[in-house]
Parts: C-alpha cells; sequence; structure tokens
C-alpha cells in the first residue's frame, strides 16, 4: 500500500520544544516552494505506484492560503490522480491558522482526516511550549472541522511538559475525551539540541511521562479506543492507514524539504534546506537529497522487526527472519520485555514505555 507524503516546512513561530525541519517565518517562499513540489511530484509520478495514502504534514499545512491550498491539490491531482479517490489523505493543522473557507476547501479537495495539534488544555503550559493558540483557540478550530463535515479527527497530545503536573494532564485528557475525537496521539517531551528548550535549559521529564503515559491508557481504553501503536489510540476502523504503512515497512514516497522516501530497500532524503530544495527541484535528478542508502537485506530484517514491534499487536515474523534473530528474541523475552506466540513477537504491555530498550537489540 504505498504512501505519499508531502513536508510544508513553514510555521508563524517555531515551538520551543520543536526538533522538525521547519522555517518560522519565510510566507514569501511558500508560493516558489509549491512550484518546486509541482516539479518533483511530475518528475516522480513516472517511478512510483499510485498512492493509495496521502499525508500533509510539516511545519503548519495550514498556514498556507487557500489560493496555495488549491495549488497544491492540484498538483497532486495531475501528477497521482484524485485524493478523494485515496483510501485515506490526512492534513495537519493548527488552531491558529485554521479558518472556515480552508477547512471547506481542504474537505472539497477529498480530505478526509484532520491531525489538529493541542499538547495541552492549559494556556499557561501552551504559552511555556511557544504555542500560538489557546485552548479556546483549539475548541473553536476543533467545533469549525466538525462543521465542514469531517467526522475523522486526530488530536496531539504532549507529557513530560515543563510544569505540567499529572492533574494537569489528566485535566487536558478529560476535555480531550469530552470532544469524542476518533484518534489520539501523545508523545512524551524530548528535548533536542539546537531547539528554543535545550538553549533554556529545559529538562525531560521521563518518570513523570511514564506515570503520565500509564494513568492514561486505561482511561483512554475504557472511552473506546484501542491502543494499537506505542503512541496512538483510535476508534475500532479510524487507526491511520497511512501511519501503519510505514510500521508494516511498506514503500513510501516523501516530496518537499526535508522528505523520506523508502522503495523497495532504498531510503532516501530531500535536503533539509527549503531554498536549497527550490533552487535544485528542476534539475534532472530531482531536489538535492540529505542521504541516500539502499539497505542491506540484514538491515531490512531488522528494520521490520522494530517497525512492527511498534504495534501492540506486534509481528508475525516469517520462518527465516524468527531464525536469523532467535537468540535476541529469546533474551528479551526472558527480560519478561516482549511476549512470543508461535511466530508472533511483541511488547509486552507494561515494557510498551520502554520499547527503545528492546529496539536496541536490533539496530
Amino acid at each position: 500500500m504505498p504512501g505519499l507524503y508531502i513536508h510544508i516546512p513553514f510555521c508563524r513561530r517555531k515551538c520551543g520544544y520543536c526538533d522538525f525541519a521547519s522555517l518560522a517565518g519565510g510566507e514569501e517562499l511558500i508560493d516558489p516552494y509549491l512550484e518546486a513540489l509541482k516539479l518533483e511530484a511530475a518528475r516522480e509520478r513516472s517511478v512510483f505506484a499510485r498512492p493509495e495514502t496521502l499525508y500533509i504534514g510539516g511545519g503548519t499545512p495550514s498556514l498556507m492560503e487557500p489560493a496555495q491550498l488549491k495549488k497544491l491539490f492540484s498538483s497532486l491531482e495531475n501528477a497521482f490522480g484524485a485524493v478523494k479517490d485515496m483510501k485515506e489523505a490526512t492534513v495537519e493543522a493548527n488552531p491558529e491558522s485554521l479558518t472556515p473557507e480552508k477547512a471547506g476547501l481542504l474537505k472539497a479537495a477529498g480530505v478526509g482526516r484532520i491531525s489538529l495539534g493541542l499538547q495541552t488544555s492549559q494556556n499557561g503550559l501552551l504559552n511555556r511550549l511557544g504555542r500560538l493558540a489557546s485552548f479556546e483557540d483549539f475548541l473553536n478550530a476543533f467545533r469549525l472541522l466538525r462543521l465542514a463535515g469531517f467526522d475523522n479527527l486526530n488530536i496531539d497530545l504532549m507529557t513530560g511538559l515543563p510544569g505540567q503536573s499529572t492533574a494537569n494532564f489528566l485535566e487536558t485528557l478529560e476535555r480531550t475525551l469530552a470532544l469524542k475525537p476518533e484518534h489520539l496521539s501523545f508523545y512524551a517531551l524530548e528535548v533536542h539540541e539546537g531547539t528554543a528548550f535545550a538553549a533554556d535549559g529545559v529538562r525531560e521529564a521521563p518518570e513523570q511521562a511514564a506515570a503520565m503515559f500509564e494513568t492514561a491508557v486505561p482511561v483512554i481504553e475504557a472511552a473506546g479506543f484501542h491502543h494499537y501503536e506505542i503512541s496512538n489510540f483510535a476508534r475500532p476502523g479510524r487507526e491511520s492507514a497511512h501511519n501503519l504503512n510505514y510500521w508494516n515497512q511498506g514503500n513510501y514516497l516523501g516530496l518537499g524539504a526535508a522528505a523520506a522516501s523508502h522503495i523497495d530497500g532504498l531510503r532516501r532524503t530531500n535536503t533539509k534546506d527549503p531554498e536549497r530544495y527550490i533552487r535544485t527541484a528542476a534539475d534532472p535528478e530531482g531536489p538535492a537529497l540529505e542521504y541516500s542508502e539502499i539497505l542491506t537485506p540484514a538491515q531490512r530484517k531488522a528494520e521490520k522487526i522494530m517497525l512492527g514491534l511498534r504495534k501492540t499487536g506486534g509481528i508475525e515474523l516469517p520462518d527465516d527472519i524468527f531464525i536469523e534473530f532467535k537468540e535476541r528474541i529469546s533474551s528479551l523475552s526472558a527480560r519478561g520485555l516482549i511476549e512470543v506466540s508461535g511466530r508472533r513477537v511483541r511488547i509486552k504491555k507494561e515494557a510498551l514505555y520502554i520499547s527503545n530498550a528492546v529496539f536496541r537489540e536490533f539496530v
């Protein structure tokens, strides 16, 4: 099930924790960037199967003006067919840049799923994160999307934030569940070098984040969600098809600055610099690359296990892979980190939050 990812690297302001390839300001680059995307899409359509899923991430895709959104979807339709015919099409949005016109345009373009950033419902914590929208802004955006006809909405939450208590998080969770979204994602704060948080000396709080995670899981499951991946919960039938393709080691094509692709063991990532991407997109061989590699058979097998273990149901391993990694699998089982049933391997529920200890065995 091939997937298509489009990276829109522009934001109004970069959040303190953000380590993604994004550019604060730079709106004057959006139009030439969309021209570069059009060129890359037109070139790749001859070598890439028609995608079944689409994910437009960033940055802040909803920052684009209506005319720019129309231009993007026109380029995608010309290269890959109608978005409405895809199995799933997702766009990331932030509350402060979403308008009724944009929501209606996305719906008309064939987008069926929106991932809306919240992180936390306390305005003081939102300010600390550098978020532009208040919780009230988020509520307005969520209602706007429902009025536009969207019936598949994801909400992003974060744990382990500076100054965040477990009571804060549970309040956020209660307010979020009251909205009856179809999907929830939440992630522990990570402080990466080069971010504003790193410069300010903000420290991670892994134990606090783990406690929030453990408290949250039964609450979310009791509300009717299935915990189907380490950080993701969905109502039945609302799992992210695009992300499941990643975790099933499927093929995907990434377009735009910093976008990654994986096609039959060839992995590559475009340059992270939007201006360099724009300058080089017209080159016969495509935009400049950050890196490119062909995975060895051993790397592909190890990666298949790691990606599959992200799913709470685990992965059914072919005989050859199970035999090749049997010692490591047995060791992890003996340590109480994974469960093995026949050829199916999965991380134990109580070990999901420390899954990196499992993944390290397959690097």
